[in-house]
């Protein structure tokens, strides 16, 4: 019996062991495998970032492993994320999902409401789009501000382009629905969005004119991205009341035909196809992210961007425009607005001339430190 029970217990000690030796073994072969997904996927990013420079063409064809970066979060359409304001002047982050609850915050029909449409990733510097986007909020507080983010970061980024703008899109639609629903007058909205953002923007805003029979009041596209296709081009005159564009690169990013009832050409950059670039850049995506830099300048710092109506840049250089149809780079513009509108800036902050951008003046050869971050 002792002999039993001895061969027994070698018999449990020696099954444990295994038991032991495989847990370990499969525990080693998962660190292995997650440690080659992350390489894989650092790859994956790495190689977009580079292509993200050369545009959007090259960065949808980004030869990247698909399957590995859908294991990582921010790909899913679920992982966009509202921010909305409380009355305790906080900015709060909510899944988008949680659109029908946007109720509960400081959201008043009697203000006027931006939906903001961030599409755009970029890292921190003095073209934050986040660090905006946060100013903007706490800073208008006459306006019911809303920021959609679907990219906060450059995988994100890729995805929306990609495969999800059809369903970006939709999920604007739902959240027009949702503030109409909750009292808001569709006419009292104005859609923002820069870049993809902007196309998304059209997107929803389409949706809800013919879901809805009624259009939002405005689209602000921000020289919008001239993605992987062009049919995916979406900001036109027919989906908002008022459609203006502000235009900023207009060769490998941004689209540079008029698309709105107002297409406003800080410069001139992006009439033309020339490979010339914003004051104070020195690469085609600063020329990109120049224009958001001057909405964002007129929203939070209340600083005037004055542009005048004229036919051509070669009329604007040589001064011969109708100085009495001006506007201002913002959020409101006058009712007979609509043309081509073109104005000078400058190279640092403030970057308004005021009224001297009104005309054409040789800029100024410095570049900006800021604007090279």
């Amino acid at each position: 019996m002792q002999r039993h029970t001895a061969r027994q217990s070698a018999q449990f000690w020696t099954g444990w062991g295994l038991q032991l030796c495989l847990i370990f073994f499969w525990h080693t072969q998962q660190l292995e495998a997650s440690a080659s997904i992350d390489r894989i996927q650092k790859h994956n990013l790495e190689l977009l970032t580079q292509q993200l420079n050369r545009g959007w063409r090259a960065f949808c064809d980004a030869p990247v492993d698909e399957g590995v970066m859908a294991l990582f979060e921010g790909i899913n359409p679920s992982d966009a994320r509202l921010h909305v304001m409380t009355i305790t002047n906080q900015s709060v982050q909510l899944p988008i999902k949680s659109m029908p609850e946007l109720r509960d915050f400081d959201i008043n029909p009697q203000r006027k409401t931006l939906i903001y449409v961030n599409a755009f990733h970029t890292a921190d510097s003095y073209f934050s789009v986040q660090e905006h986007l946060t100013l903007l909020q706490t800073t208008r507080r006459d306006l019911n501000v809303i920021v959609v983010d679907f990219a906060t970061h450059v995988a994100q980024l890729y995805y929306t382009v990609r495969h999800h703008l059809s369903v970006h899109g939709y999920s604007i639609y739902k959240l027009l629905s949702a503030l109409t629903d909750a009292g808001i007058a569709a006419q009292d909205i104005t859609l923002a969005g820069h870049s993809v953002g902007a196309n998304i923007a059209a997107l929803g805003a389409d949706l809800y004119a013919k879901g809805s029979k009624q259009q939002v009041g405005q689209l602000i596209a921000i020289d919008p991205a001239t993605m992987c296709r062009t049919t995916d081009i979406l900001v036109r005159q027919t989906v908002a009341g008022r459609v203006v564009v502000l235009h900023g690169e207009g060769d490998v990013f941004g689209v540079r035909v008029p698309l709105g009832h107002v297409d406003i050409y800080p410069n001139g950059i992006g009439y033309f196809p020339r490979k010339k670039l914003q004051p104070g850049c020195d690469s085609k995506i600063c020329s990109h992210m120049y224009p958001f830099v001057l909405f964002m300048e007129a929203l939070i710092e209340g600083v005037m961007i004055p542009a005048t109506k004229c036919e051509n840049w070669s009329k604007f250089r040589q001064g011969d425009c109708s100085f009495e149809n001006t506007l201002n780079i913002g959020l409101i513009y006058p009712s007979n607005a609509k043309g081509l509108y073109f104005c000078m800036t400058q190279p640092n902050p403030p970057f308004t001339y005021m009224e001297h951008g009104l005309r054409y003046q040789i800029r100024r050869p410095e570049i900006s430190n800021a604007l090279k971050a």
